[in-house]
């Protein structure tokens, strides 16, 4: 074999190793986003992943150092998308100047419903694996390490919208808002594909619920004060 040819076949193997890192990668994180949304995060084991992914239980570690942090890059690689979305909401009401309760719920919530309807099978899963966040036990964690900055900012518009109730008490508002939105993602995990007129209809009536507690701290507020 000459020389040229060496270097041509040793070139060969050295790009197809990473393009082969890569696939197994994006399988094992394309498995353990499949088997949190269809089991939840309890059930996870090595072997179980490693069979959905169809690959080495070896590679889980060599690729990711430990289960835990496959979780954190499952749940790390959609979650830019999401965020964005929400930043674009709420830029559009502080270019509005005026905004209601109402209009800061569905910034926080509009994205989960249009990825859902237009995303396609991995962004079913995905959102279910947000949805489990909630009864995982490092779920507060990976919720405030992900998405936490743009609750923050959901938080001071709801704020200027509610100036009356206490920031503490408005944030434990939200929080409550935040587990009904992950209780409406969890009931659809089961479901086949969405009706956009039905899913619009049930996303109307939790806004309508939830805008309706948070008024009503103000009023709490208000009496207390009175």
């Amino acid at each position: 074999m000459s020389t040229q040819s060496a270097m041509s076949n040793t070139g060969s193997t050295g790009s197809a190793a990473p393009r082969r890192g890569d696939d197994t990668r994006e399988r094992l994180l394309d498995a353990i986003e499949v088997l949190i949304a269809d089991h939840g995060f309890q059930a996870l084991t090595h072997r179980l992943i490693a069979q959905r992914a169809d690959v080495h239980v070896a590679l889980l570690n060599y690729h990711f150092g430990s289960k835990e942090q496959l979780v954190e890059e499952a749940l790390a690689r959609r979650a830019p998308r999401l965020v964005q979305l929400q930043k674009d909401g709420l830029a559009a009401l502080r270019n509005n100047g005026v905004w209601t309760v109402e209009d800061v719920l569905w910034a926080m919530w509009q994205p989960f419903a249009v990825i859902d309807l237009r995303g396609g099978g991995e962004w079913r899963h995905y959102l279910c694996v947000v949805a489990r966040l909630a009864s995982y036990d490092r779920g507060g964690e990976l919720f405030s390490r992900h998405f936490g900055p743009v609750e923050r900012e959901c938080l001071y518009a709801l704020h200027r919208t509610l100036p009356e109730v206490p920031e503490d008490d408005l944030a434990r508002g939200l929080a409550h808002c935040r587990l009904l939105f992950e209780r409406e993602l969890m009931s659809r995990c089961g479901e086949g594909a969405p009706d956009p007129a039905e899913q619009r209809r049930r996303s109307d009536r939790l806004i309508a619920f939830l805008a309706g507690g948070l008024r009503a701290l103000q009023a709490d507020s208000a009496r207390a004060t009175g």
